[in-house]
């Protein structure tokens, strides 16, 4: 198995294409911007165009664009690196018209001849991905293909020669390739009603509800409140009532957006927030407890590597990818006592959410039972939502 370890640009532009997917498999990323899509499959077929998700699209949200400020250099070497390893024939920053002006260093060194950017219109569209990839090329992904067994399904980028992916996810990839390290945090905004706008980098299967109260909120006395995971468009809905139940931090979660109870997302669509001054806050050793689930959604429950009563430390590997399926290594968030492992779900330090909660979580979230989502398809639509 290819070693986690931290490599120089040289050495990470030398990996072959089946070491570097390796990698992304074992540290467990997926899409950070969509369903959880697993990241290395995206990239075992080599495609001649790679399309950086850079539009971030939802009202509110500061995350990627964050991001893309404070790992400028990272994502410029990442894509260099991309580049040598996948024979990438183009690679295309896509960006809102209206951020031109927070992305000028990218169109600064857009000139070095690596990437280029492409500015897209400031419009909101369901399936991201393929309104991207019609806005910043020439292609149009088809609405459906047909499979050689008679059967159809719907068109996606790679059909068009496309590899799509988010920023965050991409931030990930660089971690993995260039550190060493593992998925183990999720970038996300926080805001909505009774709550100041942050940016948290948050360990994945913290408490939803200790992460507001760290944010200020006073969540024993906020029942008139609901939580979404996601914005007013797209999201599922994490807490129906503050205070009752909880829900905790996915791989795949974007923002913890509060609404009034009884409204709908869509409601809030006109919703425009500032960016926080601090920008993003860690959350890293900061939360009481996690639970991570070893799998759900698109994803083959990993082999778990740790028992109930073992002590972890922190980024240590405590499931192994199974061969079957869509499967990733699983990383411990926190540093602390294995409490208990339970269909699929491992809680450290006694967890922040209940057991039985934690076991709802991992299963796949669309509203009314639907499949799991691909990465950078909806969530629950504004419109249906209570």
């Amino acid at each position: 198995m290819v070693e986690m370890k931290q490599r120089s640009l040289e050495e990470v532009k030398a990996l072959s294409v089946e070491d570097a997917v390796e990698i992304m498999r074992q540290a467990g990323i997926v899409g950070a911007g969509g369903g959880g899509f697993p990241t290395y499959f995206k990239y075992k077929r080599p495609l001649p165009h790679l399309i950086v998700n850079a539009t971030e699209s939802e009202p509110g949200y500061w995350g990627d664009k964050l991001v893309h400020k404070e790992y400028l250099e990272e994502f410029l070497q990442l894509l260099e690196a991309m580049k040598a390893i996948f024979g990438f024939e183009k690679i295309t920053l896509g960006v809102h018209e209206k951020d031109r002006e927070w992305f000028a260093e990218y169109q600064e060194h857009a000139a070095d001849g690596v990437y280029e950017v492409v500015y897209v219109p400031n419009t909101y569209a369901l399936g991201e991905e393929k309104t991207l990839v019609k806005h910043a090329t020439e292609s149009r992904v088809p609405r459906f293909v047909d499979n050689p067994d008679g059967t159809r399904r719907p068109g996606m980028p790679p059909d068009v020669g496309k590899v799509v992916n988010n920023s965050e996810t991409l931030l990930n990839v660089y971690k993995a390739l260039f550190l060493g390290k593992p998925l183990t945090t999720k970038f996300f905004t926080v805001y909505g009603e009774e709550v100041d706008t942050k940016v948290y980098e948050a360990p994945i299967g913290a408490s939803v509800s200790e992460i507001l109260k760290i944010a200020g909120l006073d969540v024993e006395n906020s029942g008139h409140l609901t939580v979404l995971d996601g914005g007013p468009y797209l999201h599922d809905r994490a807490i129906e009532r503050l205070g009752t139940g909880d829900a905790y931090v996915r791989r795949m979660t974007n923002s913890l957006f509060l609404i009034q109870e009884g409204r709908q997302g869509k409601e809030y669509a006109e919703i425009e927030t500032e960016c926080p001054e601090e920008g993003i806050a860690s959350l890293v050793g900061k939360v009481s407890g996690v639970n991570i689930p070893l799998g759900g959604g698109l994803l083959k429950p990993a082999t778990p590597l740790v028992s109930e009563g073992d002590e972890v430390e922190y980024e240590q590997k405590i499931g192994e990818p199974v061969d079957e399926g869509f499967s990733i290594g699983v990383w411990a968030s926190m540093e602390g006592e294995i409490s208990s492992i339970e269909n699929g779900i491992v809680a450290i330090s006694g967890g922040a959410i209940t057991q039985e909660e934690a076991e709802a979580e991992a299963e796949p979230s669309m509203a009314r039972g639907a499949p799991p989502r691909g990465e950078a398809e909806p969530f629950q639509e504004a419109e249906s939502s209570g």
